[in-house]
């Protein structure tokens, strides 16, 4: 299986979503792109429609023990920092 690498947004997106399971953070994603593909508005919404199926799929094919290795908090932490970055 060729290893499955994880872009900078898609660790953040994760990382906002994140449950105490990978098939818990699967769902919430796919609740997510559900509710995103319903209301999509403009340009951005499409990028993070792009971004979050990347993600599901990414998650799909990796296995328990390598989801539980990934430091997420690291992700939140630097994106709560950009909010307030002016």
């Amino acid at each position: 299986m060729k290893p499955v690498k994880f872009e900078e947004n898609e660790l953040m997106v994760m990382a906002i979503f994140a449950e105490k399971t990978r098939q818990d953070t699967v769902e919430a994603l796919k609740e997510a792109l559900e509710v995103l593909e319903e209301t999509k508005e403009d340009v951005s919404d499409e990028e993070m429609i792009e971004i979050v199926s990347s993600l599901i799929e990414k998650l799909q094919q990796i296995e328990d023990k390598y989801y539980y290795t990934l430091d997420l908090d690291s992700y939140l932490l630097a994106s709560e920092d950009d909010e307030y970055e002016y």
